[in-house]
């Protein structure tokens, strides 16, 4: 459909001459597909798919839709793998969770234990009594510390630990645990260059340094013979999020990047903040010896945003599509922010979910002030989590400890569980008028664990009349979630609770043309992909998302958070601003200390800057599609031959049909305004 033709064609051509390809496609693009047709367009026959774990019957699915004589296998155990060898028809995609690829068995410190000879002062404690060295089970050398200390169990029981003697393992499998083997690390030492492509899903997952799922990922791309990833959400705000991703996949970065140069990329790419501390008392760690020269502590925080000329790591082997590309007629995508107050009480001193928010949020303050005075953030993330959470859990009360003391520092009792709150009537409200429409409604909240809200909120809708259903985690298993959720609809379901992150990825959700999100989430990736769950190609009806918080309470400064760190990553992904991708960020900081601040200095959000915020986002996409539309209708007129024989005169870009851009000269097209010139300019 549209331009996917285009961007297959572009991405079959990049991984001909390129090891590692990106696919950034807008959710509802129809990755999979684009990404399974580009590899079989390219020549390769035996592909490996890394996806997640409630994805591989989808891909099955899919594969099989889009080249009818493929062979899709999934794969769970290394016997599968083995299989795969002897398996027929061409081309072989084999897909594999990334919980198979990343899951070990467990392991315990391996350790043998001896007397030390009499006498000897390694021997003896302070009483006297002879004591047990451990040391390594194959050359039996002691197994000490830097300082000659003999090492305790729980500190070999932490990291896994060489022998200095015979550099020996100092671990063993557990037997108590799960008999299994990270199927990367089998297909590394095992079946290194038998997979000709690493199709990788959800590309965006594998960001972190240390993750399990993204280390696995990094050996399977070692153990093929080239990579295409694929993903919506390209970037996370910070020029960080992108480091680990592009040194993983690309080697035109590890080249001039080695593992341990995340602060190097940030410096280079990023947006960051140096504070020195100076205070009345002369904070100064160092004198000059023959000056009056000071030396002072820096500490660099980044902040969202990102360089233009990171464009250029990504300019040459990736290919960005918007959903516009691909369906022009998709119904409108609309988000609003809606703001309500915390309920109050008529008569002052009687207990009220605002006056216990207010004393909830004064007792943290203190001892958060006291804390940091002596140089300690332990308390940061208790009462953020505190003060985020209570609203929507008022009925449970809250009680905030000390993680150093165990002393409690705040507390509020419960409110009664008979009342309606106001985000809750703001919900039945909404899904009452959306249920007249015949629109179903996709209810995201993020406290399911230990502040679980999800089943007082399937209660009250309940009691109104509605018909509810609760998706857990452990409610059904990954891979038939898709398959739970088509059963509930066909029974007539009305509103689906469930946790964004469970349903963020590959699910198409078009029978929920609305969503809410009911608490506030903080993780671009996250709210970018589940809120277009149900924009999709076959959406029929207008979607509309719906952001509620409470006004004046850290609820509404984490979302206007969220909107700042917004419009970096789609900065990255060609939707830019009137003032360009360098001036993204400028304003923010880092999520805890910023959302720190804004408690300990009392900053309140305005409804006008948070609404503005989204709604900026929303007509800055909406101009540039404007912009696109006219450039594409232009550029018709004019062929391929006809465009190159123009040299001398500088025109604007223009985008062929399809979508893809042919760049020529710089210079804005007459009629065009300034900014507009400035945004395509890059591309």
């Amino acid at each position: 459909m549209g331009a996917q033709a285009d961007v297959i064609r572009a991405c079959a051509l990049s991984l001909q001459t390129h090891r590692a390809t990106n696919l950034v496609g807008e959710m509802g693009t129809g990755k999979t597909t684009i990404g399974t047709a580009a590899a079989t367009l390219a020549g390769f026959e035996r592909v490996l798919v890394l996806c997640p774990p409630h994805l591989v019957r989808k891909w099955q699915r899919e594969v099989k839709a889009t080249v009818p004589s493929a062979n899709a296998v999934i794969v769970r155990t290394i016997s599968d793998l083995e299989r795969v060898r002897h398996a027929g028809g061409w081309p072989l995609f084999v897909i594999l969770s990334r919980e198979q690829a990343k899951l070990s068995y467990r392991w315990k410190p391996a350790v043998a234990t001896r007397h030390v000879v009499a006498g000897s002062a390694a021997a003896r404690d302070e009483v006297g009594r002879v004591i047990f060295l451990p040391c390594c089970p194959s050359c039996f050398s002691p197994i000490v510390d830097d300082e000659g200390l003999p090492l305790e169990e729980a500190d070999l029981g932490r990291k896994k630990h060489t022998c200095e003697q015979c550099r020996g393992p100092l671990w063993q499998a557990d037997c108590r645990g799960p008999r299994r083997y990270p199927l990367a690390d089998y297909i590394a030492r095992h079946m290194p260059g038998y997979f000709d492509l690493l199709l990788i899903d959800e590309q965006h997952e594998y960001k972190a340094r240390g993750s399990a799922q993204g280390l696995a990922a990094g050996t399977l791309a070692e153990a093929c013979k080239a990579v295409l990833t694929l993903t919506g959400t390209l970037m996370g705000g910070y020029s960080s999020t992108l480091f680990y991703l592009l040194w993983r996949f690309s080697p035109a970065v590890r080249e001039e990047f080695g593992y341990a140069d995340e602060a190097k990329w940030v410096s280079r790419y990023g947006i960051v903040e140096r504070i020195s501390r100076k205070t009345g008392h002369d904070d100064a760690y160092e004198d000059g010896r023959s000056s009056r020269r000071k030396s002072y502590r820096t500490r660099v925080v980044e902040k969202p945003g990102v360089s233009p000329a990171v464009l250029f790591h990504l300019i040459g082997n990736t290919a960005f599509l918007r959903l516009a590309d691909v369906a022009s007629g998709l119904p409108d995508y609309t988000e609003e922010v809606r703001l309500v107050g915390l309920a109050t009480s008529d008569s002052p001193g009687e207990p009220s979910q605002a006056a216990y928010y207010q004393q909830l949020a004064s007792q943290l303050e203190a001892a958060v002030h006291e804390a940091l005075a002596k140089g300690s953030k332990r308390l940061l993330g208790t009462y953020l989590q505190s003060l985020l959470a209570y609203p929507d859990a008022c009925t449970k009360g809250e009680q905030v400890i000390d993680p150093g003391s165990g002393a409690v520092i705040a507390a509020v009792p419960p409110l009664p569980e008979a009342n309606r709150y106001p985000k809750e009537q703001a919900l039945l409200d909404l899904v009452e008028a959306e249920k007249r429409e015949g629109r179903r409604v996709l209810v995201y909240i993020t406290h399911t664990a230990s502040r679980d809200i999800s089943a007082r909120l399937e209660s009250v809708l309940q009691e109104a009349g509605h018909r509810v259903a609760n998706l857990k985690a452990d409610t059904v298993p990954p891979e038939r979630r898709e398959e739970w959720v088509a059963q509930r609809v066909k029974a007539g379901l009305d509103i689906l609770l469930v946790h964004p992150r469970l349903v963020q990825t590959g699910l198409d959700l078009v029978d929920f043309p609305t969503i809410v999100w009911q608490e506030v989430e903080y993780s671009v990736y996250t709210m970018r992909q589940a809120s277009r769950r149900s924009w999709r190609i076959g959406q029929r009806r207008p979607v509309r998302v719906v952001y509620l918080a409470y006004r004046g309470t850290l609820q509404a400064q984490a979302l206007t958070l969220v909107a700042k760190k917004l419009k970096a990553s789609l900065a990255v992904e060609g939707e830019l601003g009137d003032d360009g991708l360098s001036t993204f960020g400028d304003d923010g900081e880092d999520l805890l200390m910023a959302l720190a601040r804004s408690l300990t200095e009392r900053v309140e959000a305005s409804d006008d800057s948070l609404e503005g915020l989204f709604a900026e986002t929303r007509e800055s996409e909406r101009r540039l599609e404007v912009v696109l539309d006219t450039i594409d209708t232009e550029s018709r007129s004019l062929s391929w031959a006809e465009a190159n024989t123009i040299p001398t005169e500088p025109v604007s870009p223009h985008r062929t049909s399809g979508g893809a851009w042919l760049i020529q000269g710089g210079d804005a097209r007459p009629g065009s305004s300034t900014a507009d010139a400035q945004q395509l300019r890059l591309f």
